[in-house]
């Protein structure tokens, strides 16, 4: 039975290809100015997700980078401090515990409070990674989008007409 549908398969398309008389292949010329004009959004993720900031710049946005680095550095440098604060309150602990001693409650709090501010920290620093991926995508969509002045928002005095959205065609 397979291969039965894998003849029909076959027989189907490259049937329609051979016999097709719509069928033209694209000149080399029409190749390389596709390839030259067009904005890749595929490429833009692909570089933003190998190295933060390297879709913004693909997309021509290179203010964005210190932005994207900034709050980077930030959210690792916080994840690293209370990351060491953690682990030196939990050597503390087990030092007191062999000691047949127990930390206090505010001890406890603290250190509670600290790793609950780690994965906060941990949690910033993966969303800051996913939303400048995300960012870098959506710019490379909108890369050629043109806004000029036939789109326009204006206030009205008119109580019926509070606000009036006004766009003209070319």
């Amino acid at each position: 039975m397979r291969g039965l549908l894998k003849s029909f398969f076959y027989l189907f398309f490259l049937g329609g290809i051979w016999c097709s008389p719509n069928v033209h292949a694209q000149t080399q010329d029409s190749l390389e100015l596709n390839s030259i004009n067009s904005h890749s959004p595929h490429r833009a993720t692909i570089l933003s997700l190998a190295l933060p900031g390297a879709g913004q710049v693909y997309n021509k946005k290179i203010w964005k980078v210190p932005i994207v680095y900034g709050a980077l550095a930030a959210s690792g440098y916080f994840f690293n401090d209370f990351n060491k604060k953690v682990r030196t309150q939990n050597t503390y602990f087990t030092n007191l515990y062999a000691q047949n001693k127990q930390p206090s409650v505010f001890e406890i709090e603290q250190r509670d409070n600290d790793r609950v501010s780690r994965d906060v920290a941990g949690i910033a620093f993966v969303v800051v990674y996913v939303l400048q991926v995300v960012d870098a995508t959506v710019d490379a969509h909108f890369f050629e989008f043109n806004i000029d002045q036939k789109l326009g928002v204006s206030l009205l005095k008119s109580p019926q007409n509070a606000l009036s959205f006004t766009y003209a065609i070319p």
